[in-house]
């Protein structure tokens, strides 16, 4: 499917809309660099031109560090999307003076410096909302934008500038057709009937039928997943669904003669607005 991506001047329009919900009054980011590189739609590689003091650990003035953008997800590399997030994101920053702020924590798993990153040194203009308010990017909980989780669950569940009404992920079955293809994948689609969670802290979304109906179609999150939907779509999104279209992809599996789809990453899951 080909998405549509909105003009760069109705992508930051989009984003003054998410920041109307108020970033917290905090000072602004403290580190200056210049994009030398566009690694891919979340990667640059930025020359580190001034620190505060004491200086971040690891990291000087003069230095070249790969950056990658805290929160924000772009489509894998092997994606046919993959080259259209990185033109974006170089739309945005290649060549540029960009603004780092850094939160709790400052290296993800590989190392790589984690950061928001503006496009003014007031700290207004973030990039990774900017991208985040396409459709073309997703939520990233790993690791989690704790300073502004809040907006970044906002700007996750809005949808994408430039998108429309219909479905994001297609061609998107009924649920009660689903039932019929276990083991295929598929992009599944129904009315939440009824929500659940147990008692280790699992979340079922029940579509077309309410629990305990057998003839149900369940979404099932993990509880060691469900952190990350919350930073995606907030906190305890799921009781706010009753009554709400869905959609979902993943594979389809049969479990105490109940069909459902096991969702562990927030790009799986669409909410209909």
């Amino acid at each position: 499917m080909h998405r549509r991506i909105a003009p760069l001047g109705l992508v930051v329009l989009c984003l003054g809309a998410v920041s109307g919900l108020g970033l917290p009054p905090l000072p602004p980011p403290a580190i200056v660099a210049t994009v030398d590189q566009v690694v891919d739609g979340v990667t640059v590689e930025v020359r580190v031109d001034r620190l505060p003091s004491p200086a971040p650990a690891g990291l000087a003035v003069g230095q070249t560090v790969r950056v990658r953008y805290l929160g924000v997800a772009a489509p894998a590399g092997t994606s046919p999307e993959a080259p259209l997030a990185r033109a974006l994101n170089a739309a945005l920053v290649a060549g540029k003076t960009v603004y780092l702020e850094l939160d709790a924590q400052e290296r993800g798993p590989d190392g790589t410096l984690v950061a928001y990153v503006y496009l003014d040194p007031d700290g207004r203009v973030m990039v990774n909302l900017v991208l985040l308010a396409t459709d073309l990017f997703t939520a990233a909980a790993e690791p989690a934008p704790v300073r502004y989780v809040d907006v970044f669950a906002h700007a996750a569940a809005t949808p994408g500038a430039g998108s429309t009404a219909q479905a994001r992920c297609a061609p998107a079955v009924p649920w009660n057709e689903a039932r019929s293809q276990i083991g295929n994948t598929l992009c599944v689609e129904g009315p939440v009937m009824s929500v659940g969670t147990s008692k280790g802290g699992d979340v079922f979304l029940n579509l077309g039928l309410a629990f305990p109906d057998p003839g149900r179609f369940a979404l099932f999150i993990p509880a060691r997943h469900v952190g990350k939907f919350e930073a995606a779509f907030g906190t305890r999104f799921w009781t706010q669904l009753v009554g709400k279209t869905v959609q979902a992809q993943g594979e389809v599996k049969l479990y105490r003669g109940v069909a459902e789809i096991i969702l562990t990453e927030p790009g799986d899951l669409f909410l209909q607005r």
